[in-house]
């Protein structure tokens, strides 16, 4: 008797750095449909598998897009992203803004896509909305705008430089900045060069430093504070 022909599903290899049609060893879905209130709601499909090429154990989530009967003619699922090994970053800060976050998980969207490039953009954006957040003053709600011309908005290689001297990162980010800044560049104008893995891999690495370091690590640090000087007082 034939062995069965085994499914497969497409997902992003860390170790081949590659899409990678998976062997399916198993899956759990829950499709959408109508909930007890009569509201829409979309399922989500889980699967593990097997890198054909290199043996490492991928686990792919798929969030469903089209749902039968109600808005498409049949089940329609996305392109799985890997949630294991290395899921995606949840940073502990309440304080980033979402466009940071939203330009984040696109970027990761484009990494496992192979989409380099695209990849490279949406990490610049979102440590250009890092400088702008902690460098630009809020305007209170109730404040009455000034007569003159609106400020031009701070750009990605003056906001890098502010941040070191202002110490918001320290000179080891600071240097590292640099080059990163380069292959942003490259990514966001029509140029012959290319950005490899490896690159949007260091960008990637770079971005998540800086929000750790401004973000996670500085509410870390004052909570533990607050903590000590809680304890001097009792």
């Amino acid at each position: 008797m034939a062995d069965p022909v085994r499914k497969t599903f497409i997902v992003d290899c860390p170790v081949c750095k590659a899409k990678v049609a998976a062997n399916e060893h198993g899956c759990v879905r829950r499709s959408g449909g109508m909930d007890n209130e009569g509201e829409l709601h979309y399922g989500i499909s889980v699967s593990l598998g097997v890198c054909p090429k290199c043996r490492s154990i991928l686990v792919g989530e798929s969030q469903q897009i089209g749902i039968e009967s109600f808005d498409s003619e049949f089940d329609e699922w996305a392109d799985a992203i890997r949630v294991y090994p290395e899921p995606p970053k949840i940073f502990a800060s309440e304080r980033i803004p979402k466009l940071v976050s939203d330009s984040i998980s696109e970027a990761v969207k484009s990494l496992q896509a192979n989409a380099n490039v695209a990849a490279c953009v949406m990490f610049g954006r979102a440590l250009e909305a890092i400088c702008r957040d902690l460098l630009e003053p809020a305007q209170s709600a109730n404040a009455v705008p000034p007569p003159a011309a609106p400020k031009r908005p701070i750009m990605l290689g003056e906001g890098i430089s502010m941040l070191k001297d202002k110490g918001l990162i320290d000179q080891r980010l600071f240097d590292w900045s640099q080059q990163l800044h380069a292959f942003r560049n490259i990514a966001a104008h029509p140029t012959d060069r290319t950005i490899s893995r490896e690159d949007a891999d260091d960008l990637r690495s770079f971005v998540y430093a800086i929000i750790e370091y401004i973000y996670d690590l500085t509410d870390r640090y004052n909570e533990f504070k607050e903590r000590l000087a809680k304890k001097k007082t009792k």
